[in-house]
């Protein structure tokens, strides 16, 4: 299975050269772990290297999701201009057929996606049966066609059945930590799951800067 390099500077070397093709990562963490921050770099990544990226947002708009990510220096209206980033918005009472109408057709156009957030279609949708077809609709269109794609979670917002069933239901699991410590934040990455790749059960430290992640060492903390 290929493996495609995150572009975060200490990461790729630490997964053994990136993150599986054809994948939909679960990507989890409490409020200011840094796990959404992850997501986004990886996206932003990709599309400064000419790669296409659609980012679906389901309770922030684009334009406060710009200003978030100018604050490290991610120019995203600039990638807009050139098609290479798009936001789709499904904050609407049909959340989830605007996902499923527009979705599919820009992964098989070749975009990495991200949905922010998994954790407020859970909430504001009458089924949960919906938004397990509505992942199970991104996994199917992402070994089709590839790709890397991220679902963001808050953990703890949920009980312990839901959150376990799309850990289940994912390729791969990643779970962000933040716990304070002598003298600053002690900020930790694990690799929960990984379908087609092989990590080790690893805890990898990781800083937030005003460039965004980066990674304190290439080698991995047990």
């Amino acid at each position: 299975m290929e493996l495609i390099k995150t572009g975060i500077e200490g990461l790729d070397e630490t997964l053994r050269g990136g993150l599986p093709d054809k994948s939909v990562i679960l990507v989890m963490g409490e409020p200011g772990s840094g796990y959404d921050i992850f997501a986004q770099q990886v996206l932003h990544q990709h599309a400064l290297k000419k790669g296409k990226v659609a980012y679906i947002t389901t309770f922030r708009s684009p334009n406060t999701i710009r200003e978030d990510l100018e604050a490290f220096g991610w120019k995203i209206s600039a990638l807009e201009k050139t098609g290479r980033w798009a936001f789709i918005d499904v904050h609407k009472p049909k959340a989830l057929q605007v996902f499923q109408r527009r979705v599919p057709s820009k992964i098989r156009g070749g975009c990495w996606t991200l949905i922010d957030s998994l954790s407020y279609l859970i909430l504001t949708q009458k089924k949960f049966q919906s938004v397990l077809e509505a992942v199970e609709l991104l996994l199917n269109n992402a070994r089709k066609h590839g790709g890397i794609h991220f679902l963001l979670l808050t953990q703890n917002m949920h009980d312990q059945q839901t959150e376990i069933a799309m850990q289940h239901l994912v390729d791969g699991v990643m779970e962000f930590t933040a716990r304070e410590a002598t003298g600053g934040i002690d900020r930790r990455i694990r690799i929960k799951k990984m379908r087609r790749a092989i990590y080790g059960s690893r805890l990898i430290p990781f800083n937030v800067t005003n460039h965004g992640i980066t990674i304190e060492t290439a080698i991995r903390v047990t």
